[in-house]
């Protein structure tokens, strides 16, 4: 079994096909046929089931996949931290990161970090929990930092508390409810709204703000998927929205927001660190994950 056939039978996997395989390993699409032919042989099983329009994996194939991206990350990681030691180039960390993480907590993390080793090169993706977890697999990713997954992530990947969030409502400071301190819920059912569509924690607690008075609660005015416009709507217009609060930190220290003191007995839930359990974690990406942990611990 060599590196090269690992790395061709990751590439079908991923991509799908032999063809989009080859493009992504610039081979053609017989060399890389013939490599995954020879990676079988020398294993005595059958890895892919192929037909002409797909790809599956065998139940061999299942049980190779999670060592075979191990073994591609932790190579990708050795030449990385061989590199850093040979002085060819920095430390390099790749970090995932949802929406709630963003704005507040790592930057903060990066920071503190860079204060101490400004060396260190980041590199940021963002997106939800299950994409980012699928790279975090796949070594493409050395980090993830994200709201606690609701569901049951895979086994090779290692979660880790680093402090709670909760849901806020929030305005400019201008908006007529900014300084009432005796906010009820048909006071809210009268305002505008705007509701960012993939937050669903904040959209639970939006129906249970008006749920213990009994109240139908608002349509939306306003519904978005993005948390820059979101954020810079409310900066200029008298919307109120529901947001965790590690998202908003920043603009409520600055005073572009203020929070609306309701009724709402709002829950937490935690934020959290993931890698990879059997996954050799570099110098950086240990320094980064301690950073975080540090600045959580202050929020």
């Amino acid at each position: 079994m060599e590196l090269r056939q690992l790395q061709h039978f990751l590439a079908v996997v991923e991509e799908g096909n032999f063809h989009r395989a080859a493009d992504k390993v610039h081979l053609t699409q017989q060399a890389v046929s013939k490599s995954i032919a020879q990676l079988e042989t020398n294993l005595g099983v059958r890895l892919l089931d192929r037909d002409r329009q797909s790809v599956d994996l065998s139940p061999f194939g299942e049980l190779l996949l999670p060592h075979a991206r191990t073994i591609d990350a932790e190579v990708r990681r050795f030449q990385d931290n061989l590199s850093t030691m040979l002085g060819t180039k920095t430390g390099m960390v790749r970090v995932g990161a949802t929406p709630t993480m963003l704005n507040q907590l790592l930057p903060n993390a990066l920071s503190k970090l860079h204060a101490s080793r400004p060396q260190i090169r980041i590199h940021v993706e963002s997106g939800d929990f299950d994409r980012l977890a699928g790279a975090l697999l796949r070594g493409e990713l050395d980090m993830v930092l994200s709201t606690e997954p609701s569901d049951a992530v895979d086994e090779l990947i290692a979660i880790e508390r680093l402090c709670e969030d909760h849901n806020v409502v929030v305005a400019r400071p201008s908006h007529p409810l900014a300084k009432a301190r005796n906010v009820k819920a048909k006071d809210l059912a009268t305002c505008q709204w705007l509701e960012i569509s993939n937050f669903p924690k904040a959209a639970q607690d939006f129906k249970s703000l008006f749920a213990a008075d009994k109240i139908k609660p608002p349509h939306p005015a306003l519904s978005t998927t993005a948390v820059a416009f979101a954020l810079n709507w409310l900066a200029q217009s008298d919307a109120l929205c529901l947001l965790p609060k590690q998202l908003v930190t920043r603009e409520l220290e600055a005073k572009h927001l203020v929070e609306i003191i309701t009724p709402l007995k709002a829950r937490s839930w935690p934020l959290v660190v993931a890698y990879r359990r059997n996954a050799t974690r570099s110098p950086a990406t240990l320094a980064l994950i301690d950073a975080a942990k540090v600045v959580a611990r202050s929020a």
